[in-house]
């Protein structure tokens, strides 16, 4: 009986099936340029659009629609993507990270950016006006996010001073595996209902 064959990814099944690793990489390059064609596609589906109807919507042709799920990332055109995503009632957003900022600028920016979106759902939470299962749950959602980003935040932390002790002095990077060890332990969900 012939033994079952597990791939990795579908780029890998393709070079097996083709007898070629080359084909491989050329199936990982259209994967990883089709991201925003998925990601539409998968937003259509999900609302349970058709082609036709999405065209309609747009005001265009609905082979233009299969031209633009058909295609990869590389052939679509903004103007064309905020359409669609708007046909769909979704809203578009792009984001620009400058990866040439000093890492301290560029934390400061993810931070912005969270604050931003919690601020969202401030806005949210006034759009009820009173639903008190609306209201709870964001609260709850509230408490859950401070959570985990004080967990992840203290890891991060740890990590980010380990990866620092290379940089310092024997006297200091003892000094620092000393204070890692007494540090006081992260903040439990229990506690952050006091905040």
């Amino acid at each position: 009986m012939a033994e079952k064959m597990r791939f990795k990814s579908v780029a890998e099944a393709a070079a097996f099936l083709a007898v070629d690793d080359t084909v491989k990489n050329l199936v990982q390059d259209e994967i990883d340029n089709s991201q925003i064609v998925n990601n539409l596609l998968r937003l259509r589906l999900r609302k349970g659009v058709s082609q036709k109807e999405l065209s309609k919507s747009m005001g265009c042709d609905s082979s233009k629609i299969s031209r633009m799920e058909a295609g990869n990332d590389l052939q679509l055109k903004i103007g064309d993507i905020s359409q669609y995503a708007s046909a769909l009632g979704v809203q578009m957003n792009l984001v620009f990270e400058d990866t040439t900022l000093p890492v301290a600028e560029q934390i400061k920016c993810s931070v912005f950016s969270i604050h931003e979106k919690l601020e969202q759902l401030v806005g949210l939470a006034k759009q009820v006006d009173g639903d008190e299962t609306i209201i709870n749950a964001i609260n709850s959602f509230y408490k859950e996010v401070l959570f985990n980003f004080l967990v992840r935040f203290a890891d991060s932390h740890g990590r980010l001073r380990v990866a620092s002790w290379s940089t310092k002095s024997p006297l200091s990077n003892a000094r620092n595996q000393r204070d890692l060890h007494n540090e006081e332990e992260p903040v439990s969900e229990a506690q952050t209902e006091t905040l």
